[in-house]
C-alpha cells in the first residue's frame, strides 16, 4: 500500500540547457536565476575542462549548485549527473522548485536525456519539461557542419538564438531558415544577451518523448552512438600571482589574431593587478569580452583560472604566454599548470 505523502510527491521540472561552445549557457542561467530569486532552484553546470569557470559565474546559492568538470556529461560522467541530481534531492534544507542542466558545450543532448527517461529512481522524482538550446548567431556559420552542434538543434524543444544584434536582419532570417532544416518544430525565440522572458522557459512543457524517439528510437536502451572529435581538447592553468592587463591585453589579441581559427574558446577568471575586483574573460574564436566581477573576498586567496577549448592546442606554449603576463613583482615564482 502506497503511502499518503509518496502518492502526492510532485516532480520536480528539469530544463536541460544546451548550446555550442560559447553560445551563452551560463549567461541564460544566471537571467532565469536572477529573474526568479525566491525559487529555489538546483543547478547543475558540467565543463569540459579540468578547471571549473562557469561554476564560480552562476548566481544560484552555493548549496544548490553541483559542478561537474573534467569531462563530457553526456559520456564519462553520467554517473556523476545522476549523483548529483540525487544529492540534490535528498537535501532536506532545499525544497527544490526545478532543476536546471547545463551541459558542457561539446555535450550531446541524446545521453543527457536518457539519464532522465531510464533511471528509474530519477523517473519517479523529476520530470523533463524542456530542452533549450543555444545558438551563437555570430558564430553559427562556423559550427553548422560540427555533428555535436546539429545534434544539439535537433533535439531542441526551444532554441534561444542569441547574439542577433550582431547579424544584419536578411542574415537572421537565413540563419532561421538554417535551422528549420536541422529541426522544424521547435519554437524560435531571438535575443541578445541570452535575455529571454522567463514564462517562456519555466512551466511551459514542451519535451516529447515520441519527437525524441523518433530521433533516437534506441533512446530508452541505451542504444545512442556518440563519439567526440578528438582533435577538440582543453588544456587549463591556475597561478596565484596577480596578471597585469596591459601583457594580457596584448598577449590575448596577438593570440586570436595568429590562431583564432583553431581557438574555438577561451574563459577565465582574472585577477589584475590593482583591482579589487575579479575579472572575467570570455572569447568565442575572434570574438573578445571581458568584464569586471565580484570583489575578491578578504578570506580567499586571489587565483586566476583560465581555460582554453580547441583544436590542435599547444598546450605548453598557451599556458607560457598566459605565465608571462604576470605582474613583474610576482614573476620569480613559478605557477603550476593544470595537468
Amino acid at each position: 500500500m502506497l503511502r499518503l505523502d509518496t502518492m502526492s510527491l510532485k516532480k520536480i521540472p528539469v530544463i536541460v540547457i544546451s548550446g555550442f561552445l560559447g553560445a551563452g549557457k551560463t549567461t541564460l542561467v544566471n537571467h532565469v536565476l536572477t529573474k526568479n530569486a525566491g525559487a529555489n532552484i538546483g543547478v547543475i553546470v558540467n565543463e569540459f575542462g579540468e578547471v571549473g569557470i562557469d561554476g564560480e559565474l552562476i548566481v544560484a546559492d552555493e548549496d544548490a549548485l553541483i559542478e561537474i568538470r573534467n569531462g563530457c556529461i553526456c559520456c564519462t560522467v553520467r554517473t556523476d549527473l545522476v549523483a548529483g541530481v540525487k544529492v540534490l534531492l535528498k537535501r532536506s534544507d532545499i525544497k527544490l522548485d526545478r532543476l536546471i542542466i547545463e551541459t558542457s558545450g561539446l555535450a550531446d543532448p541524446a545521453p543527457v536525456l536518457q539519464t532522465f527517461l531510464a533511471d528509474t529512481d530519477l523517473l519517479d522524482r523529476v520530470e523533463l519539461e524542456s530542452v533549450v538550446t543555444l545558438v551563437d548567431a555570430a558564430n553559427f556559420q562556423r559550427q553548422i557542419d560540427d555533428n555535436i552542434a546539429r545534434e544539439q538543434i535537433a533535439f531542441a524543444d526551444l532554441i534561444v538564438l542569441n547574439k542577433v544584434d550582431l547579424l544584419e536582419t536578411g542574415k537572421i532570417e537565413q540563419l532561421e531558415r538554417d535551422l528549420r532544416a536541422i529541426n522544424p518544430i521547435a519554437a524560435i525565440i531571438r535575443t541578445t544577451n541570452s535575455e529571454v522572458a522567463t514564462d517562456m522557459l519555466l512551466d511551459v512543457h514542451r519535451f516529447s518523448l515520441p519527437n525524441v524517439m523518433a530521433l533516437e528510437p534506441g533512446i530508452l536502451q541505451d542504444e545512442h552512438d556518440h563519439e567526440h572529435d578528438n582533435s577538440i581538447t582543453s588544456c587549463a592553468i591556475e597561478t596565484s600571482h596577480a596578471i597585469d592587463p596591459n601583457r594580457f591585453n596584448r598577449w590575448v589579441n596577438q593570440l586570436v589574431q595568429q590562431q583564432g581559427q583553431n581557438i574555438m574558446r577561451m574563459k577565465g577568471v582574472l585577477n589584475f593587478q590593482g583591482e579589487a575586483r575579479q575579472f572575467y574573460f570570455h572569447s568565442v574564436y575572434m570574438l573578445l569580452e571581458a568584464k569586471p566581477g565580484k570583489r575578491w573576498p578578504f578570506t580567499e586567496t586571489r587565483q586566476s583560472r583560465f581555460v582554453f577549448i580547441g583544436r590542435h592546442l599547444d598546450s605548453a606554449v598557451l599556458q607560457r604566454g598566459f605565465l608571462d603576463c604576470r605582474h613583474e613583482i610576482s614573476r620569480r615564482p613559478v605557477a603550476q599548470p593544470v595537468l
